[in-house]
């Protein structure tokens, strides 16, 4: 999910700001140079994303069978970056991260995140990070944009799930037809095919072990590479398990409904919690009936920066509730996001509709489909299916029959029955589940493990899905991890996970602010400046805050000064959006004076972001205050937070 690139916007605000005090220099650029003999080979090319400041990427395509049982058949091209390490002398075994989906192209989504997310990772060892068959820049892609055609389409409209269901059919066996007409073999696209890449990719690139880290379907994806191909595989990570025997589709709606009820006997185990949100279930319940009766229109704003009007009737409402418990920074907002529905509140899910509707840029469809429908749903309880739903028929919009419905048009044969069987291996193995994860939760954690003779495993609490990507404790482990595969990393610092909370309702009076001094690197030396900042609040980066101090805090501000006109600060910023793949249209939104500096507020949206900057100039130095923030909380931090950082903010 998207809530990866939400957390990117302070970081973009940095690298802007260094860009403007640094000299241009020239790109660095990689002459390919083919290699045409033989399979797997390695083909140096230039990276096709921008590169993150100051990291060292080397791009290349790993060419391989399409069908690895036909050596000598038609080849591919994976997409693959190998983003070096900071050690002088690098471990000889880099980590090779598994993305998710299945059908997520991580180098369209992560590289100017990368020190973000995997920025500690390559302390000691070089990272690369690969686009799998099918996806993201590897050709050929499997993307459907078909499917997102329909989705934008009937963004607005109140349909059942059997109509939704029909027209996703027909719009994605356009897709399969396409694909076809264009010569893919779509039964190549499976996971063992998959794993068969990463001993390819290996022997490519030259390693003699690598480290596997895989998340989400990133996890059936190294299970499996686990079994097929061990010799060469040093450690393996995994964080938010599908283990190969686990019922996916079957369970889904259980699983989801296991993760809402762990929210509510959460909250209501908490005297504050349940105090401002209670009889939360029921609130939810009563919410859906009153939206399948009279579904909810806004307007929401697309990554593209694009504004359409969206419908939201009570199945949609179960849909964006389920994907936002994927999201560990989100958890904390779950109870005040189903009053908010109550109350006829809908930024935020309005966010997070946005955001579902960017997974169809991120995911290719057809891998998404090829894969599930040799791997997964062949061996599907469609019976239990049904069973479930008669027993949560309020919540059966959680039950993808769709899908199922669609392998029967999909043309590919079922895998073998070892696909659905356990993986039993001896290499040492981390294994991640979160708390309140919707889609893989906890027992299926445990459940690959017990095959697993080396493996550990780890419950993240209050968490969701892929937690060890965001969060900083798991994310120590992780490297604890790859210091001694042979040892279960110290999990002390879980404890203060397990300590959080379930937002209150949120209101200006409950923010106390105190004096800061902040020392600003301009380019033209150091300048200090006096403002203040809400009590508690921690530094996340230089002149920027956030409430516990975490580049994933949905709630942040900078303060920072460049020795430039404001206009062109703001179109540098602009730039940096656009070129992470976002298009956010700032407006002017009114003017302020404060200490001498008349200031200009600009407003835009970014997913299920508030963007707010204040441009000040004085002395032809010009003062920038950006605050990022829930789409939900952004009048509330406005008032409580943005405007009193302007009014105190002095140049010493």
């Amino acid at each position: 999910m998207t809530i990866r690139k939400f957390v990117l916007l302070i970081v973009l605000l940095a690298l802007t700001l260094s860009a403007c005090n640094a000299q241009p220099t020239p790109a660095a650029m990689t002459a390919a140079t083919p290699n045409p003999i033989g399979v797997p080979r390695f083909e140096k090319t230039d990276c096709w994303f921008k590169e993150p400041p100051g990291r060292d990427v080397e791009c290349g395509w790993v060419i391989v069978p399409e069908d690895h049982a036909k050596p000598d058949g038609k080849t591919i091209k994976l997409a693959v970056a190998r983003f070096k390490s900071d050690a002088a002398q690098p471990e000889p075994d880099p980590v090779i991260y598994l993305e998710g989906g299945p059908g997520g192209g991580p180098l369209k989504s992560y590289p100017l995140q990368f020190d973000v997310l995997f920025g500690p990772l390559v302390e000691k060892r070089d990272m690369i990070i690969f686009d799998q068959r099918g996806t993201g820049y590897s050709e050929p892609s499997l993307n459907c944009p078909e499917l997102k055609e329909l989705a934008l389409e009937t963004l607005n409209q109140d349909l059942s799930q059997a109509e939704s269901s029909q027209l996703a059919t027909e719009a994605a066996m356009k897709c399969h037809d396409r694909l076809v007409k264009e010569g893919v073999n779509l039964a190549a696209y499976n996971t063992a095919q998959n794993a068969a890449d990463i001993e390819a990719l290996r022997q490519a690139m030259g390693y003699d072990k690598i480290n596997l880290y895989g998340t989400s379907y990133g996890t059936r994806l190294a299970l499996t590479a686990l079994r097929d191909q061990p010799a060469g595989i040093r450690s393996a990570i995994i964080d938010s398990v599908v283990p190969l025997q686990a019922d996916l589709f079957g369970q889904v709606l259980p699983n989801g409904m296991a993760a809402l009820e762990k929210v509510f006997t959460t909250c209501e185990a908490d005297a504050e919690c349940k105090a401002n949100y209670p009889n939360l279930r029921q609130v939810l319940l009563d919410s859906k009936a009153k939206l399948d009766k009279e579904p909810a229109k806004f307007t929401v704003t697309l990554k593209s920066g694009e504004k359409k009007e969206a419908l939201l009737n009570g199945d949609g409402l179960i849909g964006a509730l389920f994907q936002g418990l994927y999201l560990t920074p989100l958890i904390p907002t779950f109870p005040r996001m189903i009053y908010g529905a109550r109350d006829g509140q809908y930024d935020l899910i309005g966010g997070l509709i946005a955001a579902q509707l960017a997974q169809y840029d991120d995911i290719s469809q057809g891998m998404y489909y090829s894969v599930n429908c040799q791997d997964e749903v062949p061996f599907a309880d469609v019976k239990q299916i049904d069973a479930e739903i008669k027993q949560y028929p309020a919540f059966e919009a959680l039950a993808d029959k769709s899908t199922l419905k669609l392998c029967q048009s999909w043309g590919v044969p079922a895998s073998a029955a070892r696909e659905n069987q356990a993986v039993s291996s001896d290499v040492p193995t981390l294994v991640f589940s979160g708390e309140f994860d919707p889609i893989t939760p906890s027992i299926y954690g445990q459940e690959a493990a017990k095959t697993l003779s080396k493996g550990f495993t780890v419950e993240v609490p209050r968490a969701g899905h892929a937690a060890s990507v965001t969060e900083d404790c798991p994310r120590g482990m992780v490297l604890a991890f790859l210091d001694d595969p042979t040892q279960k990393p110290d999990d002390a610092c879980l404890s203060e996970m397990a300590q959080g909370k379930f937002e209150k309702p949120l209101n200006a009076a409950d923010f106390k602010l105190s004096p800061l001094t902040l020392e600003i690197n301009t380019g033209l030396g150091s300048l200090k400046i006096d403002t203040v900042m809400p009590e508690g609040w921690k530094q996340l980066a230089p002149g920027a805050y956030s409430p516990n101090g975490k580049m994933t805090d949905q709630t942040a501000i900078m303060v920072q000064a460049a020795p430039i006109d404001p206009d062109t600060l703001l179109n540098l910023f602009t730039n940096q959006l656009k070129s992470s793949d976002f298009n956010v249209e700032f407006e002017q939104t009114g003017t302020r004076t404060a200490n001498g500096i008349e200031w200009t507020f600009y407003s835009g949206e970014a997913l299920i972001a508030a963007v707010d900057i204040a441009l000040g100039q004085k002395d032809n130095m010009t003062y920038l205050i950006l605050m990022q923030s829930p789409l939900s909380d952004r009048a509330v931090l406005r008032e409580a937070v943005l405007i009193p950082v302007i009014d105190a903010l002095k140049p010493q």
